[in-house]
C-alpha cells in the first residue's frame, strides 16, 4: 500500500501563500522534456507548486517524469481520465469505467513504486449531453429538468463513487474532486436536481475544488467573467480552480473553446481565490510554461485586494438567486400543490356554506 505524500507547511512557498497545483495534460514525453529544464524544475521546487497530471497513457516516459517529481518532493496528484470514447471525465453515465480506471492506476502505481499525494476525480456532464445542449438549447435543458427525477443512474452511481472513495482512502490517498460551482447551489437548496439534470454527483472528498474559471466565450463580457464566480462561490469552496491559461501548441481538452486569460486577469483571480482557500488549482501548467508565467506568479502580492466589476457581480448574484428559487420550487412542489389543493377545497367549502346560509336566511 502506498502512503500519500502529506501536505505540510514546508511544501508551501511561504507564510500567507496558498498551495498552487497546476493541471497538466502533457503526455509522458512532453512532460519529461519540460521537467528536464532546470528553470522549470527550480520554480516547482522553490515555491512548492504541485502538478495534477492527467493520466491517459501510462507509458514509460510518464513513469520517468513522475519519479523525477517524486525525487524533488513535488506534490503529484493523479488526475484520472478516461479514453475519449468513454467520456474523458467521470459522470453518472460511466461510473463502471471510473472504477476500472482506478484499479488500473493502482496496479500501475504499485508496480512502478510511484508516489501520489491525492487522486483527482473530475466530475463533469457527459460530452454527449453538452453537445445536445449546444445544438438544441433551452428546449433540451427543459426536457432534462422534466426528466431529472427519473434519472435512474443517480443512486447507483453515487453509491459506486462513494465506494470508490472509500477504496482510495484505504489505499492511503487523499481524494480531490473537481466540481462545477452549481453543485453548491444544489446543496444550498437541499436538492439533487441539478446533479440529476447534468449527470454529475456530489461526493465526500477531502478537498472539493469548485471550477471558477473566468474564461468565457462571451464577447459582451470581454471573454472574462471578472472573477465574480470566485467571489460568489468562494465561501463554499474547499479549493478553487482558476484559469484558463491555455497553450497554443498543445490541445487542452479541459479548456477547449475557452479564451485564454490575460496575465492581469489571472493574477486577479489567483489573489481573489487566496482570500477564500489555501488550495488553488491553475489551468494549466503547460500554458503557464509557454507564456513564461511561473516566475511572475512567484512575485504575486497575496495581500492585495483586487476589485470585481459590480455589474458582473450583480449578474451572477441574480442568476444564482433565480436558480435557487427554481430548485426550491421543485423541491417543495409536491407540498405546495398539496397546500394549494387544500386551499381550493377550503375556498369551495366556504362558498357552499355561505350559499346555504344565505338560502336559509331568505324569508
Amino acid at each position: 500500500m502506498h502512503v500519500a505524500t502529506p501536505t505540510t507547511e514546508s511544501t508551501r512557498a511561504g507564510f500567507g501563500q496558498p498551495q498552487l497545483i497546476f493541471f497538466c495534460e502533457l503526455n509522458g514525453p512532453e512532460l519529461l522534456t519540460h521537467l528536464q529544464h532546470r528553470a522549470i524544475m527550480a520554480h516547482l521546487t522553490a515555491h512548492g507548486y504541485g502538478l495534477a497530471l492527467a493520466l491517459r497513457e501510462l507509458d514509460p516516459p510518464l513513469v520517468e517524469a513522475i519519479r523525477l517529481l517524486n525525487q524533488h518532493g513535488i506534490p503529484v496528484i493523479a488526475w484520472l481520465l478516461l479514453p475519449p470514447d468513454e467520456g474523458l471525465w467521470f459522470s453518472l453515465q460511466n461510473y463502471p469505467q471510473a472504477l476500472e480506471r482506478y484499479r488500473q492506476f493502482r496496479a500501475w502505481a504499485h508496480a512502478h513504486d510511484l508516489q501520489f499525494q491525492a487522486i483527482g476525480l473530475d466530475i463533469e456532464p457527459p460530452s454527449s449531453e453538452l453537445d445536445r445542449l449546444q445544438r438544441r438549447g433551452l428546449r433540451h435543458l427543459a426536457r432534462r429538468f422534466w426528466l431529472a427525477r427519473e434519472n435512474v443512474l443517480y443512486e447507483a452511481a453515487r453509491t459506486a463513487y462513494r465506494e470508490l472513495i472509500s477504496a482510495i482512502h484505504h489505499d492511503g490517498y487523499e481524494v480531490h474532486t473537481y466540481q462545477l460551482p452549481i453543485l453548491a447551489d444544489d446543496r444550498r437548496a437541499g436538492t439533487t436536481l441539478a446533479q440529476r439534470v447534468l449527470d454529475i454527483v456530489d461526493l465526500p472528498a477531502d478537498v472539493e475544488v469548485l471550477i471558477c474559471y473566468s474564461s468565457a466565450p462571451i464577447a459582451a463580457l470581454g471573454d472574462d467573467l471578472g472573477g465574480v464566480l470566485i467571489t460568489s462561490y468562494g465561501p463554499a469552496a474547499d479549493g478553487i480552480g482558476v484559469g484558463v491559461v491555455s497553450s497554443g501548441s498543445i490541445r487542452d481538452s479541459s479548456s477547449e473553446g475557452l479564451p485564454p486569460l490575460t496575465w492581469e486577469a489571472l493574477e486577479r483571480d489567483l489573489v481573489l481565490a487566496a482570500h477564500y482557500t489555501d488550495t488553488i488549482y491553475v489551468n494549466s501548467f503547460e500554458g503557464c510554461v509557454e507564456r513564461g508565467l511561473l516566475a511572475r506568479i512567484a512575485t504575486i502580492n497575496w495581500e492585495a485586494s483586487p476589485q470585481v466589476a459590480r455589474w458582473k457581480q450583480a449578474l451572477v448574484t441574480t442568476a444564482r438567486a433565480g436558480l435557487l428559487a427554481s430548485l426550491l420550487l421543485v423541491r417543495f412542489s409536491n407540498t405546495l400543490i398539496a397546500w394549494l389543493g387544500w386551499a381550493l377545497f377550503a375556498m369551495l367549502l366556504t362558498r357552499q356554506l355561505r350559499a346555504a346560509l344565505q338560502r336559509r336566511l331568505r324569508p
